[in-house]
């Protein structure tokens, strides 16, 4: 098997290059998960990243059905041992007035069997609050000590086709030189920048979640009390949303998300985050303290999928297959599902003599399992409309995990908490009642004329406050890596 410091010289550069069995193209969880399934299988893969390791990515908070994959990987006592943030927990808060601090709440506790179906309750069912730039770097590594061979820095140039087949691709390594190598089988696990979707014209967006998001990361701001430390909280406003996820001693990464924003043109990320954290009083309250110890960075356009999954030796695996939102901290588990599936489908493939079956059956449970997700965040996003909507979801919900859940609402924390190809029956009952409490957030607003939540002008009136900065090197150097995407 060829490994990565195997090249002893630039004479053995070229032929060592020359012809893998499978080229992944991503260097982040989707990418060296699936590398370090398919060396297991004897294959030879080599796996291409733009970037040079560590380097910074969103996404911090993760998932207890991740769990499965670490294990299957192997990795679930390292992952202890880094002392990540432990998260056992999430609490959804929307603020019943921006000039107050009063809020309503519903916490859900992973631990507690009660809220899982009776035999489903999984050996562990906690995550963590991840810096995803040591998590990806600690992934990457993996992969280049179990046979991986890894380069960074190195640019895709283009991936070879005939037809619809792929062949191979043209990439640059970080010393500027330039090589063609072939394979039997592509996996791009490029994220979003989703280089064989968008090269092809596969990439569509969403007609109605069209979402953006600014983020940055702050020491002292107010953390929960007590057990809640770990857990993430998300506050509900118009249309969106603010995280608020510890990942590490003292440091706290803040955004916030809302659906077609009308105000964000020509303002920079940190205004649009201070804007909102100014206009509310329970949200300035976590701030008094605070120092910004990060660049506010910007993604926008967040929602979008690939039209197709594979094809004749190639194939879509994480965000470059498709990304919905990060309310559900669906990103990374996303990442470890489709990879492990595609390890399956890929070995399939390339034992049956590239017959395209496990491909076929690769694209319709990646549609299906995307369908559910996207379907459901839709839905969520509809009643964020409508404040009063909001406020029955977080009531039902508090009051169900409080007092004894029932069959529904335990199947519904169980998939949001990253099963998302089970418990789809109790889905679509939560799905009506989405519907419902939108339907009737809509007739209020539109029907009665009455308006849901508070104006601008109602919005905390207080001067706003001066957050002090103390943006290390490294910070402002790794906001080149998350620039938006049109």
């Amino acid at each position: 098997m060829i490994r990565s410091d195997a090249i002893a010289n630039p004479a053995n550069d070229r032929q060592i290059h020359q012809q893998y069995d499978v080229v992944v193209i991503g260097g982040g969880p989707a990418g060296s998960t699936l590398a370090m399934l398919l060396v297991r299988q004897g294959y030879q893969v080599l796996l291409l990243e733009r970037a040079q390791f560590p380097r910074f990515h969103v996404g911090e908070s993760l998932l207890p059905a991740s769990q499965l994959i670490w294990e299957k990987l192997g990795i679930t006592d390292q992952l202890q041992d880094l002392n990540f943030t432990y998260k056992d927990s999430a609490e959804f808060r929307l603020g019943l007035d921006p000039r107050s601090s009063d809020y309503e709440s519903a916490y859900v506790d992973f631990t507690a069997p009660q809220n899982w179906p009776q035999k489903d309750f999984p050996e562990h069912p906690d995550a963590y609050q991840v810096k995803r730039s040591e998590f990806d770097w600690f992934l990457l590594q993996q992969a280049r000590s179990q046979g991986v061979t890894v380069c960074e820095q190195a640019t895709v140039k283009e991936v070879l086709w005939e037809g619809d087949r792929a062949t191979g691709i043209c990439w640059r390594s970080k010393t500027g030189q330039n090589y063609t190598t072939m394979a039997n089988c592509v996996a791009d696990c490029s994220g979003r920048q989703a280089l064989i979707g968008r090269s092809r014209k596969l990439i569509k967006t969403d007609p109605f979640l069209q979402t953006s998001a600014v983020f940055g990361h702050f020491r002292n701001v107010t953390p929960n009390p007590g057990r809640e430390g770990g857990a993430i909280a998300m506050y509900f406003i118009e249309r969106g949303w603010l995280w608020f996820i510890p990942v590490g001693p003292n440091e706290m990464s803040v955004g916030v998300v809302v659906n077609r924003p009308d105000d964000w043109q020509g303002r920079s990320p940190e205004e649009i985050l201070m804007t909102y954290i100014n206009r509310h009083q329970y949200l300035r309250d976590r701030f008094i303290n605070a120092e910004q110890i990060s660049k506010v960075r910007i993604l926008q356009k967040l929602a979008y999928s690939a039209k197709r999954k594979a094809g004749d030796g190639w194939i879509l695996v994480g965000d470059a297959s498709f990304f919905v939102d990060p309310f559900l901290s669906s990103g990374v588990q996303v990442a470890f599902k489709t990879a492990d599936k595609a390890a399956d489908a890929i070995h399939t493939f390339l034992q049956s003599q590239r017959n395209q079956r496990s491909f076929h059956q690769y694209q319709h449970w990646c549609r299906q399992y995307e369908f559910h997700v996207f379907v459901t965040m839709r839905l969520l996003y509809w009643i964020m409309e409508s404040q009063s909507a909001m406020q029955t979801f977080i009531q039902a919900i508090g009051y169900r995990l409080q007092n004894r859940p029932d069959p529904i609402v335990r199947r519904f924390v169980a998939w949001s908490l990253g099963y998302f190809d089970r418990f789809h029956g109790a889905l679509y009952c939560l799905w009506l009642g989405f519907s419902l409490m939108a339907g009737v957030g809509w007739l209020r607003r539109h029907l009665f004329r009455r308006p849901d939540w508070s104006h601008p002008s109602e919005f905390c009136d207080q001067p706003s406050i001066d957050i002090p900065k103390s943006i290390a090197p490294q910070n402002q150097a790794q906001n080149s890596f998350a620039k938006p995407l049109g």
